[in-house]
């Protein structure tokens, strides 16, 4: 079986879905430490002077664990990021497919950064038409599981290993920057082995102006709809020359 890992992020790039469609599980590992200015909570759309940042208030305890990381509903930021979707992507081809959703999911006030992410992930993934079953680490209690076994928290091959084994997987499929970290003598003696994405970035119509590239996959399923798992997979080519053509 091959294992797709990663941390949960808000409305995530195309790159995670990539990872999501092609492994047989997913496990989104929400039991990692917290860290700033990364992608747990924040993404970006795009607009008619650039990118946008979608920035979701956190409030947390140093050193706390994703899955514990709470929203700070101090601040209108439910508002702010639906007006950003509907003033940029009111044009788009699938906009009035997908708006009632984000429509009812920021009418709802959200406690957990989590849960606002695995929704959203969850939502993605199956208008997307992946179906690969995800499993959340935390449900799973799996860190607490990894260092009951006695083993050190900070390491990361034998992390990789023990939830392999405990998810029975033998394949880890997993971003280029595991590169720089993965012992890869210790999991071949484990019986395990990695394969490492290698994702090129498609190119496909958008609103305004010249194409930006690592978006959320909100920006692809807005302005392609059902074509945007191909698309993502890089299965369709999307000729950008001609609006509205795409070729395989």
């Amino acid at each position: 079986m091959k294992l797709g890992a990663l941390q949960p992020g808000y409305v995530p790039w195309l790159g995670f879905f990539d990872q999501m469609a092609r492994v047989d599980l997913f496990l989104v590992y929400d039991e990692m430490q917290y860290t700033h200015y990364d992608w747990r909570n924040r993404n970006r759309i795009k607009g008619s002077q650039g990118e946008i940042w979608l920035v979701v208030p956190v409030k947390h305890q140093p050193g706390a664990r994703i899955c514990k990381v709470r929203i700070d509903n101090r601040k209108n930021w439910r508002r702010k990021h639906l007006n950003a979707m509907r003033m940029n992507y009111a044009r788009a081809p699938f906009f009035k497919r997908y708006v009632p959703y984000f429509q009812e999911l920021y009418s709802r006030e959200w406690d957990k950064l989590v849960d606002l992410d695995m929704e959203i992930i969850r939502f993605c993934a199956a208008e997307l038409g992946i179906k690969t079953p995800i499993v959340l680490a935390s449900e799973q209690y799996l860190e607490d599981r990894f260092i009951q076994a006695g083993w050190s928290e900070d390491r990361r091959t034998e992390r990789i290993i023990f939830f392999m084994k405990e998810l029975g997987a033998e394949v880890l499929f997993e971003g280029e920057s595991g590169k720089s970290y993965i012992n890869e003598e210790m999991m071949d003696r484990a019986g395990c082995r990695v394969e490492y994405q290698q994702y090129h970035h498609p190119v496909y119509h958008q609103q305004f102006g010249p194409f930006i590239p690592y978006l959320s996959v909100v920006d692809l399923m807005f302005n392609h709809g059902d074509e945007s798992l191909d698309i993502l997979l890089g299965e369709k080519v999307v000729d950008i020359q001609e609006k509205g053509r795409s070729v395989r």
